[in-house]
């Protein structure tokens, strides 16, 4: 992955995270408290400043109500099936 598509890639996440706060009528702020992180931490990663840590990504979620699956590009058509362990086929 190239430096470009990995900025592209966390621009996407951290775009559909603020999409999904802002549904929420949730403040960056009460993201942060909840999520145990900085203010200044939740906005880099809704601007695709920086990588999120799986953890973060997670509490993130957790915090969000909502999937990784619907925040993380490709997890649905390219992740693992959880039923049997195999690759899940693109269609």
């Amino acid at each position: 992955m190239t430096r470009y598509q990995a900025r592209t890639f966390r621009t996407l996440i951290g775009r559909r995270l603020r999409e999904r706060r802002l549904e929420l009528a949730m403040t960056q702020e009460a993201v942060a408290w909840e999520a145990g992180i900085s203010q200044g931490s939740v906005s880099h990663y809704e601007q695709g400043k920086i990588e999120i840590p799986l953890g973060v990504l997670m509490d993130l979620c957790d915090v969000l109500q909502v999937s990784p699956l619907l925040i993380v590009p490709g997890l649905l058509q390219h992740g693992p099936d959880i039923d049997t362990g195999t690759q899940a086929q693109a269609s």
